[in-house]
């Protein structure tokens, strides 16, 4: 006996002696979904009409959804079921990453697939979305770079492949298809002597305008490899003799956010140098309170902002002799200090330790450095010492 998608019943109608086919689905959870009137009085003539409704999926089931239709509530935050899935569980994600697929989503997958029956989708169809987006123009009219394809090539997948889990697809069709190649611009570092005649005492005057906040915020930067976003949440119960507590990021979209990338909550050792700044920032500063932010801005709840983060580390450089030119010809923005840092550290001691540092995603820890202790990590301060006197 064949299955159908479908179930019809009679309902009597004003008229006496008349009766309506309406027909019902399920969705895919399994549950009834509401009856809707074939308009028809016979039985074959209901058939038909739930068939071509059916076929042109104007009722749907599991069986006839467009990506369209599965994509209604995708990287919404309150209603995606994926988000709420992963939460539940314990996973991390972020709202930014969220808004950054539901755009990809919006500008680049929808426009292809729309319309497309969810179980129609091939191999071939994503190969020829994927290639597409390589020529299509984005919003300042040059081709997107291959990251950007990418990121949107990722999007789809993890769609798919949720479709196969909940069981709309048997195979997800996206399966095969592979990342175009990509060419990153490459990011360069001062060099140590550059490093060292930004941070010399003597030269706070003519290098920073003797602002000691731009100062302090980037030998933070350096001596540690910490990002902007969790230098910009850094609040002054963090901070301690000889290390930092890392317990926030800040997001220019949602705020001060509770833990670091990846949950990378952690302590990282700081200098003597680094470590007497902060304290001076913070003895000095009009708001020191437990959970005021060390970098604050015009507000003692909102840090710097980052264009001006950026703009006195450039003006730094050009006072020490690299040019607006040099700079970006070797592409340093204030993120190359996190590459700084790396590059001091590695092989200078296990990279498990410096993972641990640094909050990079890894499957696998040094179970002995799970709890921070400042002696575990003598060796580090050692290296810092020997670089930021």
């Amino acid at each position: 006996m064949s299955y159908k998608p479908y179930n019809l019943y009679k309902r009597k109608t004003t008229k006496k002696g008349q009766f309506i086919y309406y027909c019902q689905v399920r969705d895919d959870t399994g549950n009834r979904m509401t009856a809707r009137s074939t308009g028809q009085t016979s039985k074959p003539a209901a058939e038909a009409w739930a068939i071509e409704q059916l076929r042109q999926g104007l009722i749907t089931t599991k069986k006839n959804i467009t990506f369209g239709q599965y994509a209604a509530d995708w990287w919404v935050w309150d209603r995606c079921r994926y988000i709420k899935g992963r939460l539940a569980r314990g996973a991390r994600i972020s709202q930014d990453y969220v808004d950054g697929m539901r755009i990809y989503l919006r500008k680049h997958i929808l426009p292809y697939f729309d319309s497309t029956k969810l179980q129609n989708i091939t191999a071939d169809q994503v190969e020829n979305w994927l290639l597409g987006l390589r020529e299509k123009p984005s919003s300042s009219g040059t081709p997107l770079s291959p990251t950007t394809v990418n990121h949107c090539l990722t999007c789809l997948k993890i769609m798919l492949k949720e479709a196969v889990r909940r069981g709309y697809l048997l195979r997800s069709p996206s399966e095969g298809i592979k990342q175009l190649a990509e060419k990153p611009k490459e990011k360069t570092i001062l060099t140590m002597e550059e490093m060292q005649t930004l941070f010399l005492d003597e030269n706070i005057d003519r290098v920073w305008s003797g602002d000691l906040f731009h100062y302090t915020l980037n030998l933070l930067a350096a001596s540690t490899g910490i990002r902007m976003g969790e230098a910009q949440g850094l609040q002054v119960q963090h901070i301690h003799i000889g290390y930092i507590g890392i317990h926030h990021t800040w997001s220019r979209k949602y705020g001060l956010k509770e833990g670091a990338k990846w949950g990378s909550q952690r302590e990282v050792p700081i200098p003597s140098k680094t470590s007497q700044r902060l304290q001076d920032l913070v003895i000095y500063s009009p708001f020191n309170e437990p959970e005021d932010l060390v970098f604050y801005g015009k507000e003692r709840n909102v840090p710097i902002y980052n264009k001006i983060i950026s703009e006195s580390l450039y003006r730094a450089l050009e006072e020490i002799g690299i040019s607006t030119e040099e700079r970006k010809a070797r592409n340093v923005t204030f993120h190359s200090w996190r590459h700084f840092y790396n590059s001091l550290m590695r092989g200078k001691i296990h990279d498990s330790k410096l993972r641990r540092l640094t909050g990079h995603k890894t499957e696998e820890m040094t179970e002995h450095y799970t709890v921070f202790n400042l002696v575990n990590f003598q060796d580090v301060v050692e290296i810092q010492e020997e670089y930021f006197r």
